[in-house]
């Protein structure tokens, strides 16, 4: 039978392989990219899933889970689409942050998916944790869709 306990460790186990995915999307955009402006935003974006998936993985070993320790099924997801897009337009800046952002919008279905469940809603501190997680995700979606849209005017002139 499974326990809501499995159901939280299951879902906390995803968004850590997400952040992974995250991670490796970030890392290879930063190394198909010439700019040398993106590269840092999406060091700082690497960074960033790095702490999330470090935080996610103590909370699963507080309930006797084991962590996941890289992106798998779900992660691969935004990773297949982050090397077909690579794959089709090699440091095409557009295609690129076209990318980033479809795998953050999954990135955020996933924590929406986690903060509907019972047991994160029964609890402030994974309430607080996962909305903080998703609020800088959505953050740095924001900005890359800002910096698409620049890159598409900058185009359309």
């Amino acid at each position: 039978m499974t326990t809501q306990y499995d159901i939280l460790l299951t879902a906390l186990n995803e968004l850590i392989e997400i952040n992974h995915s995250r991670i490796n999307g970030y890392r290879k955009a930063a190394d198909d990219i010439d700019g040398g402006d993106l590269k840092g935003l999406f060091q700082g974006m690497v960074n960033e899933s790095e702490n999330f998936a470090d935080d996610l993985s103590e909370h699963v070993e507080k309930f006797g889970g084991e962590p996941a320790m890289e992106s798998t099924f779900s992660g691969k997801i935004h990773q297949v689409w982050l090397d077909f897009k690579a794959a089709i337009s090699s440091n095409n800046r557009e295609t690129i942050l076209s990318s980033c952002e479809f795998g953050d919008q999954t990135a955020i279905k996933a924590y929406d998916t986690a903060l509907a469940l019972d047991k994160v809603q029964a609890s402030p501190d994974f309430m607080s944790l996962l909305n903080s997680q998703r609020a800088s995700i959505a953050e740095s979606l924001k900005f890359i869709q800002s910096l698409k849209s620049l890159e598409h005017d900058a185009k359309s002139e």
